[in-house]
């Protein structure tokens, strides 16, 4: 046997070899995609820049990304779900996700707060929903200025831009779906490709469940892009894969014994009842005096450029055949408004990557020949520059300068100083864990609202100490209803810190030791 026939010897050659193809593939990657690549870098340099200046001073605080965070915080340190019993009011990929990026990045430790980690993960989450656009853009035969102004409208677009930083599940969702799609329109029409956009759409609703309203125009995305060749195959096993994904999440349930309600316990059903039919409608945009209708206000008074021109190029898209399912996903949103159900206030989230693209696909759908459709073309891009300019500037540099503290921010640095870390915190969902984690409060704060809302809470507490929670908690009509230990609390508490105003100020209550919460079960 020669030394070239040893079978480590081979073996080395072989990775070589393997190494060189993959060296020259990736090269011969570039070369074909050089021109996108030189135009889609700095466009995502600039979503980048404009997402990440002043990320963790504006916008205010709010509870649900603190949420998020006490549950990741709660998976990869405790191992489980939720620092609470998990309720199933959500499917917990989204979270689990984060974990896994603190985990690989020691991400929990990196920064001052809970809130700016989860800020970063925001903007990684904004980078790749972007990217993705882009690539989406293209393979809907859009030009490359095209496919690059719609990464520009979304990413720049100021209502995206107050959304996109917080910490909310529906930004995790994004990729996922804009991935499904793009793996949906693959050019190549390979079975790989088709598996990839179901698992990449059941991961989409283990982030949230929300993203199956949109099955309908990914399953048409799906149908227009199949390939007589192999198209029993994909349907088998591309929908095999997804289904089986996703059935994760209900199995689990079916493991811990909660898929079906019972008495004095969680079950996966009861919560998607409550969530479906029992829970509060924000009623109907169609209704002038309904929440839904006054959300959707607030958020054109934001800006109301990006919405409308998306809203108003659905019939547009319906009658470009591969533009459809774009509207669809657009239409079947927009919908969901109209309903009369409750609606999330981050509802908006799920309007703005098919708004930017049908937007932009609607001028790139003109049939005109080639010199008018230049100029529209150029038009357009005039008129996208002239709204940036004229109606966005403006809130984007207010948005990227603001340099206050957060008032909750304040308030935990006060704490940690001033109160020692046996006292029995009643706190508000974003600075829970920089209290537990960073600055080790033993027994761990309690979430405010769980405080009525969580059995075992209520069966292990026996006393309150301090109160941590934004002004509008006591201000708000249903206080009384919705937070009545709270309520309680404070008649027996004095102030003995003040940090801001208005309703997202927050002022530190002491809680008189003489008082104890009334037992309930």
């Amino acid at each position: 046997m020669t030394a070239v026939d040893v079978p480590e010897v081979a073996a080395v050659r072989d990775g070589f070899s393997l190494r060189r193809k993959g060296v020259h593939a990736a090269a011969a990657w570039c070369r074909r995609h050089a021109a996108s690549i030189a135009i889609l870098v700095p466009v995502l340099a600039a979503v980048g820049a404009v997402h990440a200046i002043g990320m963790s001073t504006f916008p205010r605080w709010v509870d649900d990304p603190g949420t998020y965070l006490s549950q990741a915080w709660s998976f990869q340190y405790e191992h489980a779900l939720s620092p609470y019993s998990y309720t199933y009011d959500h499917a917990p990929a989204g979270w689990i996700l984060i974990a896994v990026w603190s985990m690989l990045t020691n991400g929990f430790n990196r920064y001052g707060s809970a809130i700016a980690f989860g800020n970063e993960c925001m903007l990684l989450a904004k980078l790749a929903s972007a990217g993705l656009l882009y690539v989406l853009c293209r393979r809907l035969a859009f030009s490359r200025p095209g496919a690059a102004a719609t990464v520009l409208l979304f990413g720049l677009c100021p209502l995206e831009l107050v959304y996109s930083r917080w910490t909310f599940l529906d930004n995790l969702v994004t990729p996922w779906l804009l991935l499904a799609f793009v793996l949906a329109y693959s050019p190549s029409r390979r079975l790989s490709a088709a598996t990839g956009a179901a698992l990449a759409f059941a991961m989409a609703a283990l982030t949230k469940e929300t993203a199956l309203v949109v099955l309908p125009a990914f399953l048409w995305a799906m149908a227009q892009n199949l390939d007589r060749r192999n198209r029993s195959q994909v349907v088998v096993v591309a929908g095999f894969s997804g289904v089986m994904l996703g059935a994760l999440y209900p199995l689990y349930a079916v493991y811990k014994g909660e898929l079906l309600e019972g008495a004095g316990r969680n079950s996966l059903f009861g919560t998607a009842r409550w969530q479906l039919v029992e829970r509060e409608s924000s009623g109907s945009l169609l209704d002038s005096g309904s929440a839904t209708f006054h959300m959707v206000g607030g958020w054109l008074a934001t800006d109301h450029v990006l919405l409308l021109a998306g809203l108003a190029a659905i019939p547009v898209g319906l009658l470009v055949r591969r533009l459809r399912p774009a509207a669809l996903a657009l239409a079947i949103q927009w919908l969901v408004l109209v309903r009369g159900g409750y609606v999330p206030f981050m509802h908006v989230l799920n309007l703005m990557p098919w708004s930017a693209l049908l937007a932009v696909g609607a001028v790139e759908s003109l049939r005109l020949r080639p010199l008018p459709r230049r100029l529209a073309k150029g038009v357009a891009a005039a008129a996208l520059a002239g709204v940036v300019a004229l109606s966005w500037a403006p809130s984007l540099q207010r948005m990227t300068t603001v340099r206050q503290e957060p008032p909750l921010r304040a308030a935990t640095h006060w704490v940690a100083d001033n109160v020692p870390r046996d006292r029995v915190v009643v706190v508000h969902d974003s600075i829970w864990t920089d209290l537990v984690h960073r600055y080790g409060f033993d027994p761990q704060p309690i979430i405010v609202y769980k405080l009525d809302t969580d059995p075992a809470v209520r069966r292990n507490l026996h006393r309150i100490d301090y109160l941590v929670v934004p002004n509008w908690y006591y201000e708000t009509p249903v206080a009384a209803s919705k937070y009545p230990t709270l309520m309680e609390a404070r008649k027996h508490a004095v102030a003995v810190a003040r940090f801001g105003s208005g309703d997202d100020g927050v002022r530190v209550y002491r809680v008189s030791r003489y008082w104890r919460p009334e037992p309930r079960r």
